[in-house]
């Protein structure tokens, strides 16, 4: 970019630069921008010609956002908001609202353990998803998907769903063991999955909304990148 289209460029926009036919923008759910673009492309003037439709994205994520609006702060552990407080070990404590931990790193093992328990468990309710099982159940912090499964039959779960309140997390479980039997989203497996969770649409909507407020919140950008 030369210093006049520099000026013309928002600050914490991300510009790729690519061989690519057109530009393309994307407004993330913190109201940042990327943008990938031809090497010659003008994107201070792109971003002027878009200005109506990025306000138009910025304000829906808003409007997503508002459920963790001023606790951004704070834990989001089984779709409530926990205060973090130091402590030598994890232990969550519902009366008071608070969760411990001796740092960071040690929470997202104790989240880890957590989920992959409680994953587990609710597996065990679907035989006729999971056949024999799962081969092997992985717990990642991911940035784009909620979970996968592979060609193989290994599960691959979002550290996130742990933050989720127990009926979404069930979908979850439902969705990912649907593929166990469908490896893709036919009409097949959008029957299999109505038949074990029919209120699927709502779940849809509402994981939107909590992906957002998750992609906002402090205590989880934190785990991002920790080992």
């Amino acid at each position: 970019m030369n210093r006049g289209e520099e000026n013309r460029v928002p600050a914490g926009t991300t510009v790729v630069r690519k061989a690519v036919r057109s530009a393309r923008l994307q407004v993330r759910p913190d109201g940042t921008l990327r943008v990938v673009a031809p090497p010659s492309f003008d994107v201070g003037g792109f971003l002027q010609r878009n200005v109506v439709w990025i306000e138009e994205q910025r304000e829906r994520f808003d409007r997503l956002a508002a459920g963790g609006r001023g606790r951004e702060d704070q834990l989001l552990l089984h779709g409530r908001f926990y205060r973090m407080v130091p402590g030598v070990r994890f232990a969550v404590d519902e009366v008071s609202g608070d969760v411990t931990s001796p740092s960071i790193s040690a929470l997202k093992r104790s989240l880890t353990r957590m989920l992959r328990e409680e994953v587990t468990d609710r597996l065990k309710a679907y035989p006729d998803l999971t056949g024999k099982g799962p081969g092997r159940i992985a717990i990642k912090l991911q940035r784009t998907r909620w979970g996968s499964c592979s060609t193989l039959g290994n599960l691959n779960i979002n550290l996130r769903v742990v933050a989720l309140p127990d009926a979404l997390q069930e979908y979850i479980v439902v969705h990912e063991a649907a593929h166990l039997r469908e490896q893709n989203h036919s009409a097949r497996f959008w029957r299999l999955v109505d038949n074990h969770y029919p209120d699927h649409r709502a779940a849809e909507a509402e994981l939107r909304r909590y992906w957002v407020i998750l992609e906002r919140n402090l205590v989880w950008g934190s785990l991002q990148g920790t080992e």
